[in-house]
C-alpha cells in the first residue's frame, strides 16, 4: 500500500512537470553539436492537424532535418515514457487496454490545453506519439517486473547499463562543442511541446546559417520589400522586408536584392504581420554548385 502511495504521488508529480514541458513549453535552450535550439514561445497561427501521420511521415523523411525530426520524434515520446511507468508501478494491476485509454486521454488533454491556452494548435501526430510513450512505459514496466520476479539480475543490469549509455550519449550530443550555428527561439523544433513558430537566431561566422536544416523554406517569388516562401510544410507564405531587416549569409551582411528566386531560407518572423527581422540564407547545396569540365 505504502509502495502504491509513492507511486502515486510521484505519478501525479510527473504529471504536474509534464504540463509545465509540454503545455507551457518551460524548456531550457539546448545545444545538438553546434545547433541551439529553444523550445519556447508560442504558436504563430498555422492550422490545426486532424489527419494522422501527416506531421510524423516528413519527419521520417528527413524534409526538415534529421536532428530536429529526431528531436520532435524521440522529444514527444520519450518525455511520456516515465507516465506509462509510473502509473504501471502506483496501478499493479492496471491492464494494457485501460492504459491505452489513459494514454490517448493524456495526449488529448495536452494538445487541448495547448489550443485552448493559446500556447499550440492541436496536431492529432502528437496525441500519436505521446500515446505510443505512454506504452512504452508500460511494456517497461511488465518486463522489469518479470525480470524482478524470476530474478534474472544480469538482464536488469545489462538492461540499466544500456539505458545509462543512451543518456550518457544524449547528454553528450546536446553538449556545447564550438559555437552555436543557429539559435531558434520556438522554432520547428519545439513539436513536442506543441508546434513552433519558424525558426529564429543568432548568426554564425562561417558554415551554413541554417545549421543544416534546410531553412524554414525557399524563396519561390520576390519583390520590393517581400519574399514569398515555400515553407517546407508546403504552405506557402510571404515574407515582408524592412529596413530593419539583417540579411545574411554564410559570409556576412548582404543587401536585399542578393536574394533570389530558388535560395533556401531561414526566417526570422517578429510579429504576426510576417515581418522578418533576420533573413538566413542557406549554404547551397553541394550538386547546384558543381560545374561541367
Amino acid at each position: 500500500m505504502k509502495k502504491r502511495l509513492i507511486g502515486a504521488l510521484v505519478l501525479i508529480a510527473y504529471g504536474t512537470v509534464l504540463i509545465k514541458v509540454m503545455v507551457f513549453k518551460a524548456v531550457p535552450a539546448i545545444r545538438v553539436g553546434q545547433l541551439m535550439l529553444n523550445f519556447g514561445g508560442t504558436e504563430s497561427g498555422k492550422p490545426a492537424n486532424f489527419v494522422p501521420f501527416k506531421t510524423i511521415l516528413p519527419y521520417l523523411l528527413g524534409y526538415k532535418g534529421w536532428i530536429i525530426a529526431g528531436i520532435n520524434l524521440v522529444g514527444n515520446i520519450a518525455l511520456l515514457v516515465p507516465l506509462g511507468f509510473l502509473l504501471s508501478f502506483a496501478f499493479r494491476n492496471i491492464t494494457w487496454k485501460k492504459t491505452l485509454a489513459v494514454a490517448v486521454t493524456a495526449g488529448l488533454l495536452i494538445e487541448t490545453m495547448q489550443t485552448a491556452l493559446r500556447v499550440g494548435i492541436f496536431d492529432i501526430d502528437d496525441v500519436i506519439l505521446n500515446a505510443l510513450g505512454v506504452m512504452v512505459g508500460f511494456a517497461a514496466y511488465l518486463i522489469l517486473a518479470k525480470w524482478v520476479r524470476e530474478r534474472k539480475y544480469v538482464h536488469i543490469i545489462v538492461a540499466a547499463i544500456v539505458v545509462i549509455g543512451a543518456a550518457a550519449g544524449a547528454f553528450y550530443a546536446i553538449y556545447p562543442h564550438g559555437e552555436p550555428l543557429i539559435v531558434p527561439d520556438g522554432g520547428d523544433a519545439g513539436q513536442f511541446g506543441g508546434a513552433g513558430n519558424e525558426q529564429e537566431g543568432a548568426i554564425p561566422q562561417s558554415g551554413d546559417p541554417c545549421g543544416g536544416t534546410g531553412g524554414t523554406g525557399e524563396i519561390v517569388d520576390e519583390e520590393a520589400n517581400a519574399i514569398t516562401i515555400k515553407r517546407q510544410d508546403g504552405v506557402i507564405q510571404t515574407i515582408n522586408l524592412t529596413a530593419q531587416t539583417d540579411i545574411r549569409n554564410s559570409a556576412g551582411p548582404i543587401p536585399e536584392s542578393d536574394l533570389k528566386i530558388g535560395d533556401h531560407v531561414t526566417v526570422v518572423v517578429l510579429d504576426e504581420n510576417d515581418t522578418a527581422s533576420t533573413v538566413l540564407v542557406c549554404n547551397a547545396p553541394e550538386t547546384e554548385t558543381q560545374s561541367g569540365g
